[in-house]
C-alpha cells in the first residue's frame, strides 16, 4: 500500500492498546504491537488477527508484526531499539499505552529502579531518545496514553521509594507521562509531535485473560464495578486513535495538544504546558538513563 505507516504501539496487548491495534490495522496501517512475553504476543496478535477478519478484512490486507521489549530493563529497551531500527526503515509513530501497576512495593529492580517507574516512565522516554532521528525523518507522532490525576513530585524520592503507596505510585508515573509528552513536544517542535490521549475507562470484556488483569483485594473489586457500570469497548478509544495519526498530514497542527477520546481540550494541559517542569523532569530521566 503506498505510503503505508508503521505504528508502534506500546501495550500493544492490553485494552486501549489492542483498540488502537484493531482500528489503525484495519485502515491499512503496518501495527507493530511491543510487550516483553514472545508467546503473549503471537497470541494477541492472532486474536486481533481474528477479530479483523471477522470483520471482513482480507489476511493480506492485515499487516501486524510483534517486538520483544522489557520497559523495566534500560539494556532491553535498547537491544529492541536498535533491532526497531533494524527491521523498519520509516517509523511514523509510537502509542505508548504502558501502565504496569505492582501491588505492595516498592518494587525494587536489580538495576536499583522502582518497577513502576521504570515500565511507566523511564523505559517508554529512553526508547523514544533512541528512536529520535527515525521518527525525525517520518515527522513523527508520540501518542501517550494518560491518566490525568496530580500527584507531587518529591525530586529526592523520584521513583517513590522511600515513601510508597501503591495507587499515588502509580498514579504519579502517569502523571509524569504528561510531564514527558509536553517536553517533547517543545523540545522537537517541528521535527516530531508529542500529544497526550484520555481515553476514559476501556476494557476488553471478550479479553480471555481479563481475571489475569485485576489487581488484589479491594482494589480489583472496585475495578470490577466500574467494569460493569462504565466500561467502554476497546474500539471507542481505538478509533479517534487512528483519526490522530491518519488523519493530519501536519502534525505540527495538533503538536502539544490534549484530547479526551475524539475531543481535543482548547484548555490544554497544565501539567504539559509547564516548561519549567518538564525541562526538571526531561533532566532527570537524561541522568538516570
Amino acid at each position: 500500500m503506498k505510503n503505508k505507516q508503521t505504528i508502534l504501539i506500546a501495550g500493544g496487548t492490553g485494552n486501549i492498546g489492542g483498540g488502537a491495534v484493531v482500528s489503525l490495522a484495519k485502515r491499512g496501517t503496518k501495527v507493530v504491537l511491543l510487550g516483553h512475553r514472545p508467546k503473549h504476543l503471537e497470541t494477541k496478535a492472532k486474536y486481533f488477527h481474528n477479530i479483523l477478519s471477522e470483520d471482513g478484512i482480507k489476511d493480506n490486507d492485515i499487516d501486524i508484526e510483534t517486538l520483544v521489549i522489557d520497559f523495566s530493563d534500560m539494556q532491553s529497551v535498547r537491544n529492541s531499539a536498535a533491532e526497531a531500527m533494524k527491521r523498519f526503515p520509516k517509523i511514523h509513530g509510537v502509542i505508548f499505552s504502558v501502565g504496569t501497576l505492582v501491588q505492595n512495593g516498592p518494587t525494587i529492580l536489580p538495576s536499583g529502579h522502582e518497577v513502576m517507574f521504570a515500565t511507566n516512565v523511564l523505559g517508554p522516554f529512553l526508547f523514544t531518545e533512541l528512536l529520535n532521528e527515525r521518527l525525525q525523518k517520518s515527522n513523527g507522532l508520540v501518542l501517550h496514553i494518560i491518566n490525568p490525576t496530580y500527584k507531587k513530585i518529591d525530586w529526592d524520592d523520584l521513583e517513590s521509594i522511600k515513601n510508597h503507596k501503591t495507587t499515588t505510585a502509580f498514579e504519579r508515573t502517569k502523571m509524569m507521562n504528561r510531564i514527558f509528552a509536553g517536553e517533547l513536544a517543545r523540545r522537537y517542535k517541528g521535527k516530531i509531535s508529542s500529544i497526550s490521549f484520555h481515553p476514559s475507562y476501556i476494557i476488553d470484556k471478550k479479553d480471555p485473560e481479563l481475571k489475569k488483569r485485576w489487581p488484589k483485594g479491594f482494589m480489583g473489586f472496585f475495578w470490577k464495578i466500574l467494569t460493569i457500570l462504565i466500561a467502554k469497548h476497546p474500539r471507542v478509544a481505538g478509533e479517534p486513535i487512528a483519526d490522530l495519526f491518519l488523519s493530519y498530514k501536519d502534525r505540527n497542527a495538533i503538536n502539544g495538544a490534549f484530547f479526551k477520546l475524539n475531543r481535543r481540550i482548547q484548555k490544554g494541559d497544565k501539567i504539559m504546558n509547564d516548561a519549567e517542569l518538564g525541562k526538571r523532569f526531561w533532566g532527570e530521566l537524561e541522568k538516570l538513563t
